[in-house]
């Protein structure tokens, strides 16, 4: 039987009602990756002359010009111009895309695919001008393919020629460092860290009050209080923020550089360098703001405070103005914390964790009033005082130690007790010189030093 085929012609182009064939919504997209003035040129012409190619066109009409100015081409979620392109193009606001390269495009082969993939299931094809390559024509996913592949092998040699020249200027001891975001310093005319005065205080201080007894969280509590400014202007204080100062070797005048390192260039993510990359270190490279036996005790004292906590099973300390036995108040009987209540503004007292009822109530030790132990702390420390002699030989020992805080630690009680006898506690003295307090009754104490003396009382 023979078969009737019957052709349906094409549809001819639709025309509006005065005859005009419906005009393509073009939008064009540009981008320059650096801030250089050379580059913010190129990135107004490029603006200018796709304003002009679409005006120009009768066949096309704006659908807007999308940019991005000093933004890296690597990834695309930080590209505001360019995902409000795309917002546009799914919203169905816009019929063709037009830019320069796959290289102002992306560099990242995997977001060039991703996106032009799903441009070309809207129906909106990309055309790159310098390649030539419309991504709707039939070579046009092979040719992009390939030089998106190119384009982010190109990406991949800038960065590699970035961390070369980042890691020359290093060798010549020359710091890449950003003030805006390094307390205590700002750069002069010839990029060396120079003081900042009233920031360089502040540094001076956290590292006292630490000295001092102080702990991390307290520190960053008072600066809060007092609404002391931080690097960004505003007092916002964290006792990371503090040990990361602490920490810093440039607050002593020198400077340690690839203390990180990028391992994916597409993604820019960034890791702590522990020996993988070489590191470069510049001794006296500008002025310090403490002095290098400051800084060194202080490393010992966050590594001493690091092992107090691991061997009495705590995660952190925090400092109370009001009394220096925060953290340090401990029970002779099952090795728990005291903690310090104050219901209703009486009267405060200490209390053992697991006498607590939340805590199953499984220690028997009983509650300690803190005039008690304000007052066993008295007795420890005039008894030091009174026999201060007999310490000399081992204070003046400590002063000649190798380690810093050592030195610290004896020079401070050899000046301490010249101050002669305490008619009661001072919690500033007693952050300063105590260790622990062992509590094993109401009115027994074993009170540790910091130099390693230890004193026992009965009230």
């Amino acid at each position: 039987m023979a078969k009737n085929v019957t052709v349906i012609p094409a549809s001819p182009i639709r025309k509006s009602a005065e005859g005009v064939k419906k005009k393509i919504r073009v939008a064009a997209y540009c981008r320059v990756s650096t801030e250089q003035e050379e580059q913010i040129g190129s990135f107004e012409n490029q603006v200018n002359y796709y304003t002009e190619l679409i005006n120009n066109n009768p066949d096309w009409v704006m659908a807007g010009i999308f940019s991005d100015e000093g933004i890296s081409g690597t990834g695309t979620k930080k590209r505001a111009g360019f995902q409000k392109m795309m917002r546009a193009c799914r919203e169905g606001k816009v019929d063709r895309v037009i830019t320069k390269s796959i290289s102002r495009f992306a560099r990242n082969t995997a977001d060039c695919l991703h996106y032009s993939r799903e441009l070309k299931d809207l129906g909106i094809p990309i055309y790159f001008q310098k390649e030539n390559i419309d991504t709707m024509a039939a070579s046009g996913e092979l040719l992009f393919t390939i030089l998106s592949s190119l384009a982010q092998e190109e990406s991949r040699n800038i960065s590699e020629n970035t961390t070369w020249g980042i890691r020359s200027k290093f060798k010549r001891g020359q710091p890449m460092i950003n003030t805006e975001r390094f307390m205590g310093y700002d750069k002069d005319e010839n990029g060396n860290l120079v003081i900042n005065p009233e920031q360089g205080e502040v540094v001076k201080r956290i590292y006292r009050d630490f000295l001092e007894g102080w702990s991390l969280e307290g520190i960053a509590q008072q600066l809060k209080a007092e609404q002391v400014p931080g690097v960004t202007g505003k007092a916002r204080w964290n006792a990371k923020t503090i040990q990361r100062m602490l920490q810093n070797e440039k607050y002593k005048g020198d400077l340690l550089m690839q203390k990180t390192y990028t391992v994916d260039f597409l993604t820019k993510k960034m890791v702590e360098n522990k020996g993988e990359k070489d590191q470069y270190y510049v001794q006296g490279d500008h002025e310090a703001l403490v002095t290098p036996e400051v800084w060194e005790a202080t490393q010992y004292e966050l590594k001493r405070r690091e092992g107090f906590m691991e061997s009495h099973g705590i995660c952190k300390i925090i400092s109370q103005a009001g009394s220096g036995f925060s953290g340090r108040v401990y029970c002779g009987l099952c090795g728990s914390s005291y903690h310090r209540l104050n219901p209703n503004g009486n009267t405060p007292y200490w209390k053992c964790l697991n006498a607590e009822k939340a805590q199953g109530k499984i220690c028997t030790n009983g509650n300690v009033k803190e005039k008690e132990l304000r007052r066993a702390f008295t007795i420890a420390w005039n008894s030091i005082v009174e026999n201060r002699e007999s310490f000399m030989d081992h204070w003046k020992t400590m002063q000649k130690s190798e380690n810093a805080l050592e030195r610290i630690r004896g020079k401070q009680m050899i000046e301490l007790t010249a101050e002669g006898r305490l008619e009661f506690e001072i919690p500033e003295l007693t952050r300063m010189v105590l260790e622990e307090v062992r509590v094993h009754n109401s009115t027994t104490f074993t009170i540790t030093f910091l130099d390693g003396t230890v004193k026992n009382v009965k009230l």
